[in-house]
């Protein structure tokens, strides 16, 4: 059994207030790219509405938003940048920045040096995980900085190679994070801190650093836990404790584990570089772990940054093969239902939308798919940039979030 908003006590469920139709944190308001049911468009038009757009500088982090205010996290020149705009017009609420100097290795210098990670909203704050590690909460309605982490002292290597990607997670009092990077003799740890005042809760007991997915958290073989990968693990972690209960060794080129992993019904899907998506099982043993055990194996599909979104019981998601190929499996056998046309590039990012699946690609492409399709054959399709789009979209009801190069725009969906 799975439950995504897990039955533990109140003091570690996910506690953000929200409204119909926020998008608080990472991949939405359950971390799994689903729109909650009733909140999304019933049918979607030939042409999306334009609202509003604003400069807000480079970064992959995607825009999240909490009632009627919208929260991101860019860089501008040497500092990054924390910012509040309405909803209804972008027109500013607050902006906060802080220096925030890096240096990332020369395979990821097209990404810029902007956040990769999304910010997460939860008990009246933000958090912020910068490129170089940095972690910092802030007020959500007034953009004052409650506390701020560095981690200097702590870890030779503050950040992984290619930059900090961890989108924080908040579990009730505790803000959950991977820090630190990839030094052999202690490079970071998974660590959880108090909201209010930033007090380490507990450090993780697998002794392994960041990659580049987040944590998702779920009820799996009778156990809350947080799910993640780390740099060269597959894993699940106690969320009250950080005690390891599973793990299993997982590795790809150059240690970049960049999938977050997709809990569905009792399944754990997961990939990774030249690696095959696959899904595993946890069992109880006469121990206090956990035992994965494989269920199945999709060798033909092989996922690289893009984390692939379930609705309903089909699976779809972004392969290597061909340049990028869009694909549709049944999430319980990993049977493929249809693919696309290559060609679609290194990264997209995917949305389950009540009856749709919605596809973000890298080239600003959106494309709505029907989630019981029978082959790929988009019923609309838009423009949303001139220039990339890498950070996760949002949608809120009928309002679009789409951050490209240097703009975070706002589109309606209208009938």
């Amino acid at each position: 059994m799975n439950r995504l908003v897990p039955p533990f006590p109140l003091s570690l469920a996910l506690v953000v207030t929200l409204s119909a139709g926020d998008w608080p944190q990472w991949r939405g308001p359950n971390r799994d790219g689903v729109v909650p049911a009733g909140d999304a468009p019933k049918s979607w038009p030939k042409a999306l509405t334009f609202a509003w757009k604003v400069e807000v500088g480079e970064g992959h982090s995607g825009p999240v938003v909490v009632g009627d205010r919208v929260f991101l996290h860019s860089r501008v020149g040497d500092a990054e940048v924390v910012r509040c705009v309405a909803l209804a017009d972008g027109k500013p609420a607050w902006e906060r920045r802080y220096p925030a100097p890096v240096e990332v290795d020369a395979a990821a210098e097209g990404h810029g040096k902007g956040p990769k990670a999304t910010p997460a909203v939860a008990a009246g704050r933000v958090f912020t995980l910068g490129l170089n590690g940095t972690l910092t909460a802030w007020d959500a309605a007034t953009g004052d900085q409650l506390w701020q982490h560095t981690f200097a002292k702590e870890f030779k290597k503050r950040w992984p190679p290619y930059g900090a990607a961890t989108s924080p997670l908040v579990a009730g009092d505790v803000c959950i994070v991977w820090v630190g990077g990839t030094d052999p003799a202690g490079g970071g740890k998974l660590i959880a801190v108090d909201v209010k005042t930033g007090e380490r809760k507990w450090a993780g007991t697998l002794d392994d650093g960041p990659g580049y997915a987040s944590p998702v958290i779920a009820e799996l073989a009778g156990k809350p836990q947080l799910v993640t990968q780390s740099r060269r693990h597959l894993c699940g972690f106690d969320p009250a404790t950080g005690k390891i209960l599973w793990e299993q060794k997982f590795t790809t080129g150059y240690d970049q584990n960049s999938v977050t992993p997709v809990v569905y019904k009792d399944l754990v899907i997961h990939g990774g570089y030249e690696r095959p998506t696959a899904a595993l099982r946890l069992r109880k043993t006469d121990g206090p772990g956990l035992k994965p055990e494989p269920v199945w194996e999709l060798r033909e599909h092989t996922l690289y940054m893009s984390t692939p979104v379930v609705a309903g019981d089909r699976l779809f998601g972004l392969s290597t093969k061909g340049g990028g190929t869009l694909f549709c499996a049944t999430a319980g056998t990993g049977d493929v239902v249809w693919t696309s046309p290559g060609r679609v590039g290194p990264y997209a990012a995917l949305i389950a939308a009540g009856s749709f699946v919605l596809v973000q690609t890298t080239g600003a492409d959106l494309w709505v798919l029907r989630a019981d399709g029978a082959k790929f054959d988009p019923v609309a399709e838009y423009k949303l940039a001139d220039t990339q789009t890498w950070a996760h979209p949002a949608l809120v009801g009928h309002k679009l979030l789409i951050k490209d190069a240097t703009h975070l725009s706002c589109w309606t969906v209208d009938h």
